[in-house]
Parts: structure tokens; C-alpha cells; sequence
């Protein structure tokens, strides 16, 4: 007899979502966590950094407010030397909504400490012994931090570190240009520190499509964020109360002065002194290696999270833990993981989503016959009347009209992306978002314009409509 049916290992999101499923399917659960309940997205990821991005967006606001048609009366200043006792303010509130006792009142058993596999129905937690029919492994990731020569002597920052700062640095050197350094300089730059992203290769949020991320490199810059591409650090140092970065341009070798570093270059999956061995669970330095159904290769032990590669959100932890939680509660293959759908945001401003193929992938893998849809946002009315036209929303399909790409860069992408997801994920042709009746003026119409191009498209390849025009020539002059 097993103490419990179901032990997840990890209270982050996919952690918390797969103690609570596992729970309401009658299973005896226990969580371990060896250090907040919340985890990274909580304490370190989403809650903090988006945050912070609102701080940052009201303080831009404010200065433009002649934009506005709003005369300030006297100077206007702002002091952000609060913003980050904001952030954890947020963060504490938003943990406390879950602390360890609410899920000790749901029958969930909370063990806080580190775990250790003895077996794979064997775990230790401190000086406690457990055994479970299944495991379910959601531990989740942490910084990536290179071997650059003087790194360790520098006080460096992660995202697990920066949201504890008291006081905002007057400069900031940023190493790396994917999400987590792009958003965290782009929301400082706009609190007044003095921004410099380093950037080894030639790429910029390499994942999305170029075209868009082209768009808002320019923007960044723009607003004064210094981007400098294919930049490697070859040694850090400290001089005169400030920290030197030597570097190598095209130009040759120079350096890069700032009070401050942040390390932004990736994650590592936490897995070390898990034990794994002893469970029979494969792992390498991507993540661990999981089946279809996010089975392990011990049959007794399912992940979910950033330890399944390769995509490290936080909506796929929670998609990845209910796959994983169900199969392990009845030890069956009942669910089988689908990365077709998967999306992102990136939460600069204007914001970048992203879901499916980029146009250059779609070509690749459909040749020349994929449909792009383009809308710019200054033809967006209500981007218009907000003064937030800096964008362009691009659909990519195939020749029959149907979703592959969703690429959008506006002001509330994340959220206006959603319906052409919608009709992407259940293969609803994009053409029919253009007979939906939308609100107006609404951000909306950067989906359904160019739904209503690929409509007209739809209608003069359809065979019907060919035979017509044949049939019934037009008015001759």
C-alpha cells in the first residue's frame, strides 16, 4: 500500500495545477516544494515583470501627455525609486491567495523541503520517507549564467534577484535579447536607467517572426534602448565603482560601462540531486526525456513545466500538467501532448505575439503557395484614437485559407490574438472571422480586415465563382 496515489514534486504553476487535478479526481496527493509555493512565475516571472511593464507603461503615458491634448501645469517629474517595493507588494498579495494551508484544506498534504528519489516509488523529503503509486515532476528552471571571465566577481542580477532591488540602478548592461531581457530592459529604460542589451548573435527574439521583431528592434531604439547585435562579452570587470564589459563589434574590441548587469541568456531545467538515477529517469541538459504522454522513462514517474523541452511558459505548464496528471492518475495513456497550437507573448509595447509558423518557416515547409495577410494598425480606428497605430498584425495560411502563422505586434496583442487562435486551433478557415460581428472601434479590426481579404481571396479561387465569370461574362464597353 502506497501513501499516496499521486506526488507532485514542484509547487509552481504546472505543480499547482496538477495537485489540485489530482485531488479532484479522488487520488490521495501530496505537493513538495523546497522553497515557495507559487514558484518562478509567482515570485520571479509573470507576477513581477508584468508588474513592473504597467509601471513603466504609466510612466511613459505621463510624458506624453501633450500628446494627449493635456497642457501640465508647471514641470513634471517622477520618482520611481518605489516601483520596486510596488512589485513585491503585488507579488506578496498574489501569494498570499494560495498559501500551503488552502491546499492542506482541499486534502492536498504540503511537504516543504527538497526531494530526493530513493526508487521510483520512493522519495525523501528531509528526515521523511514517502511512497506514491505515481509522481508527477513539475520542478520548473532556473537563470542560465555563462562561463565569461569575471562574471562570479561581479554582483550580477537574474530574474530570480532584480525584482529584490531597493533602488533602481542609473544604467543597466543586459546580456541577451530573447523575452525575459528584452521586457525587463525595455519596461527600465522607460523608469529612466540607461539601457545597453548585448547580443552575441545577429538575432533579436529569434523565435518570432523577423519582420515583426524588426519592427519593434526600431521602436526600442527609438525610446533609447541601446541594442547592439552580434556583441560578444569577453570579460567582465570592476573599475572606479562601475562594472566594464569588454566586447567585440565589427569594428574591433571596446567596452561597455553600467552600475549594473543582468544576466537574461536562457534556462536550465532543475534536476540536479533530484536522484534521478535511482528512479530510471533520462534526462540531458535540455530537460527529461518524456513520451507522447509525458511519461518518463520510469513508467511510475510523468513531467510537466519548464523540465519538458521546449517550450518553457507558463500556459504550457498548465496545459503539460493536466496531460501528465491524468495519465498518472489512471495509468493509462488517456492524453497525448499536441504542440501545434502552442503560443506566446512577448510584453514589450507594443506587444508581440506569436502563435504557429513564421512566414519564413511556412515557406519552408509549404513552398510558395501559403497566403500572408497583412494590417497595419494606423489603418486600426481605435489604434488611432489612443495614439497607438505602431503596429502590424500578419496572418500566414495555407492555399486553403487556413491558419498557420499568427504574428501580431500592438498594443494588447496578447490578448488580441486570441481569435484567430481560436479558428486556428479548431481549423476554422480565417475567412470566417470576417462574418463574426465585431464591436467598433475596436483593436479587433487588426484580425477581421485582413480575415475579410482572405474571405474575398476564398471567393475568387472558389470554383463556383469561376464558373460564373465563364457563364456570365462581364458588360462589355
Amino acid at each position: 500500500m502506497w501513501d499516496y496515489d499521486i506526488v507532485v514534486v514542484g509547487a509552481g504553476s504546472g505543480g499547482l495545477v496538477a495537485c489540485k487535478l489530482a485531488r479532484g479526481l479522488g487520488k490521495r496527493t501530496a505537493l513538495v516544494e523546497k522553497r515557495k509555493i507559487g514558484g518562478d512565475c509567482t515570485w520571479f516571472g509573470c507576477v513581477p515583470s508584468k508588474t513592473l511593464i504597467k509601471s513603466a507603461y504609466v510612466a511613459h503615458q505621463i510624458g506624453r501627455l501633450k500628446e494627449f491634448g493635456i497642457e501640465p501645469r508647471g514641470a513634471m517629474a517622477f520618482d520611481a525609486s518605489r516601483v520596486m517595493a510596488h512589485v513585491r507588494e503585488v507579488v506578496e498579495a498574489d501569494a498570499a491567495t494560495h498559501p500551503p494551508e488552502s491546499y492542506e484544506a482541499e486534502g492536498i498534504s504540503v511537504l516543504l523541503g527538497a526531494a530526493h528519489f530513493v526508487d521510483p516509488h520512493t522519495i525523501r523529503v528531509g528526515d521523511r520517507t514517502i511512497t506514491s503509486k505515481h509522481f508527477v515532476l513539475c520542478t520548473g528552471s532556473h537563470p542560465s549564467v555563462p562561463p565569461i571571465e569575471g562574471l562570479s566577481d561581479i554582483p550580477f542580477l537574474t530574474n530570480e534577484t532584480i525584482f529584490g532591488l531597493e533602488e533602481l540602478p542609473r544604467s543597466m548592461i543586459v546580456l541577451g535579447a530573447g523575452p525575459i531581457g528584452v521586457e525587463i530592459a525595455a519596461a527600465l529604460n522607460r523608469l529612466g536607467v540607461e539601457i545597453t542589451i548585448l547580443q552575441r548573435s545577429a538575432s533579436f527574439l529569434k523565435k518570432d517572426d523577423p519582420e515583426l521583431t524588426g519592427r519593434l528592434l526600431e521602436i526600442l531604439r527609438d525610446e533609447g534602448v541601446k541594442i547592439r547585435l552580434e556583441t560578444p562579452v569577453h570579460r567582465f570587470e570592476r573599475r572606479d565603482g562601475g562594472i566594464i564589459a569588454h566586447i567585440s563589434e565589427v569594428n574591433g574590441a571596446t567596452t561597455v560601462q553600467a552600475d549594473s548587469v543582468l544576466v537574461a541568456l536562457g534556462r536550465v531545467p532543475n534536476l540536479s540531486d533530484l536522484g534521478l538515477e535511482q528512479a530510471g529517469v533520462e534526462y540531458d541538459s535540455h530537460g527529461l526525456k518524456v513520451d507522447k504522454h509525458l511519461r518518463t522513462t520510469s513508467p511510475t514517474i510523468y513531467a510537466a513545466g519548464d523540465v519538458v523541452p521546449p517550450y518553457l511558459f507558463t500556459h504550457i505548464a498548465e496545459y503539460e500538467a493536466v496531460i501528465a496528471t491524468t495519465n498518472a492518475c489512471f495509468g493509462l495513456p488517456l492524453k497525448t501532448a499536441n504542440y501545434d497550437n502552442v503560443l506566446w507573448a512577448t510584453y514589450t509595447d507594443p506587444e508581440l505575439a506569436h502563435a504557429g509558423l513564421t512566414e519564413d518557416e511556412a515557406r519552408a515547409r509549404y513552398g510558395e503557395g501559403i497566403r500572408i495577410y497583412r494590417w497595419e494598425h494606423r489603418h486600426v480606428d481605435r489604434a488611432k484614437t489612443d495614439l497607438a497605430d505602431q503596429g502590424l498584425s500578419k496572418f500566414v495560411c495555407d492555399r486553403k485559407g487556413r491558419l498557420l502563422g499568427i504574428h501580431i505586434l500592438g498594443h494588447g496583442a496578447a490578448e488580441l490574438m486570441h481569435e484567430a487562435q481560436l479558428a486556428k486551433s479548431l481549423g476554422i478557415p480565417f475567412s470566417r472571422i470576417a462574418s463574426v460581428i465585431h464591436a467598433y472601434p475596436s483593436y479587433s479590426d487588426a484580425v477581421r480586415q485582413p480575415a475579410k481579404r482572405c474571405y474575398v481571396d476564398d471567393l475568387q479561387n472558389s470554383p463556383f465563382v469561376k464558373l460564373v465569370k465563364k457563364i456570365v461574362p462581364g458588360k462589355r464597353r
